[in-house]
């Protein structure tokens, strides 16, 4: 198979060669690798930055040991367990959103931080849309499409979106779940 250059940049390079050879690669395996899954994602009809999303998004998933299952796995869970005990289900759902507020808050030291995060990994997640809106200088009203299907998972969500924004210093004023995976929330900076 023939060879051609490829331009790129130096200190890409210089970084590339490095980890390559730390790992035992070589430089042409790694770059076959990276076009061929760029290729892949192209042909695909994706953006070609919705690669470098992905690898985010599996930093992200690895680090708090995300298991991919189907959304209708997840919404039929979400009504029996909502039916069997709403309680303790509100509970797991705040868990969950603990557990997710206390990373995000170490790779996002602030609320503007975490959406710049949000903003290298969206296309990627099934989140559709997400608008944050100043009322004044303490309030912000945050409107997320695309957060569950069943008024019970967007319930969860909005639980989870709760324990988010106290971990950034905001009390909710206003938490509205819709069915459809539409959340309102309004929600007050109280710097503790």
């Amino acid at each position: 198979m023939p060879r051609v250059n490829i331009a790129a940049d130096s200190d890409l390079i210089r970084e590339l060669e490095k980890e390559a050879k730390s790992k035992g690669y070589t430089i042409y395996s790694l770059t076959n690798l990276a076009l061929k899954a760029m290729l892949e994602m192209i042909r695909s009809g994706e953006d070609s930055t919705k690669l470098q999303d992905l690898v985010e998004l599996h930093k992200i998933f690895k680090d708090l040991d995300v298991i991919p299952i189907t959304s209708w796995y997840i919404e039929s869970l979400a009504k029996l367990a909502y039916e069997k005990d709403q309680k303790a289900f509100q509970t797991i759902c705040e868990g969950a959103g603990q557990q997710l507020a206390s990373y995000l808050k170490s790779r996002a030291s602030s609320l503007e931080e975490l959406l710049v995060v949000y903003e290298g990994v969206k296309s990627a997640l099934p989140i559709k849309d997400m608008k944050i809106k100043r009322v004044d200088d303490d309030m912000v009203e945050l409107r997320l499409t695309g957060t569950g299907f069943s008024l019970e998972s967007t319930f969860c969500a909005s639980m989870v979106l709760k324990k988010i924004l106290e971990s950034y210093d905001f009390e909710t004023v206003e938490l509205v779940p819709s069915p459809g995976g539409i959340i309102y929330a309004k929600a007050k900076y109280q710097p503790k």
